[in-house]
């Protein structure tokens, strides 16, 4: 079987890249990635994660939210929630559960798919704006020898401008957005992953856990029988 293939998946008004792995026929996971630099830090495990999907014969898509990765555009939250509900529906003319990891479950109830996979859910928009601020004081810090608060982006947002955030471009509109969105409750049958392995998302750099991935295929196999 081919490793992955990629593609720009039409969901309503956006052309999004996506990577597809395993059948094209016959059940599928969308997955959610988590959202801005815990993205980054999660694709290997999420690569990793389709690959052991695949073997066991279900398909997966991963898709770039607009703003995000090779999507044109800046971070939106009401894009992302958009884009996610297009994609949902396309993808559901085949037996379809949906993955959320991190900040990616606070887009979906699940609503349109057969079920719903939560990995570590993130509880609130507020605390991965919080995350990120921190990370950026430290990172501020550490460039300019000198102490950096939180509060200095907060105040830059509440005059209105745009704030480059680990890596990423926040507007304040997307920085309020953010702050209000809440884990939804699920509108489809819901399982929340107790599979333990390390918060790869947390961790500096992209790093391979195979056996998390593994454990979280058997899982998700099992749950979708």
């Amino acid at each position: 079987m081919e490793p992955f293939r990629f593609t720009l998946l039409s969901a309503g008004p956006y052309d999004l890249p996506t990577i597809l792995r395993g059948p094209e026929t016959g059940p599928c996971v969308l997955v959610l990635p988590p959202l801005f630099e815990e993205m980054n830090r999660a694709r290997r495990l999420l690569a990793d994660l389709g690959r052991a999907l695949a073997a066991k014969g279900i398909g997966s898509a991963l898709a770039d939210l607009p703003g995000t990765g090779d999507a044109s555009g800046l971070p939106d939250v009401a894009a992302w929630r958009d884009a996610t509900a297009h994609l949902i529906e396309t993808l559901a003319g085949r037996p379809l559960r949906v993955l959320a990891v991190r900040g990616g479950a606070l887009l979906t109830d699940g609503s349109g798919s057969e079920g719903l996979y939560r990995i570590s859910p993130a509880s609130s928009g507020a605390s991965l704006l919080r995350e990120m601020m921190r990370a950026q004081a430290i990172a501020d810090q550490e460039r300019d020898g000198t102490r950096v608060s939180p509060s200095v982006y907060e105040a830059r947002f509440a005059r209105g401008e745009t704030v480059a955030l680990t890596g990423y471009d926040v507007t304040p509109g997307t920085a309020v957005d953010l702050g209000a969105l809440t884990l939804p409750e699920a509108a489809v049958p819901l399982r929340v992953s107790a599979v333990e392995g390390p918060p790869v998302w947390r961790q500096a750099e992209p790093a391979p856990a195979p056996a998390f991935a593994a454990a979280l295929a058997e899982d998700i196999a099992a749950w979708m029988q």
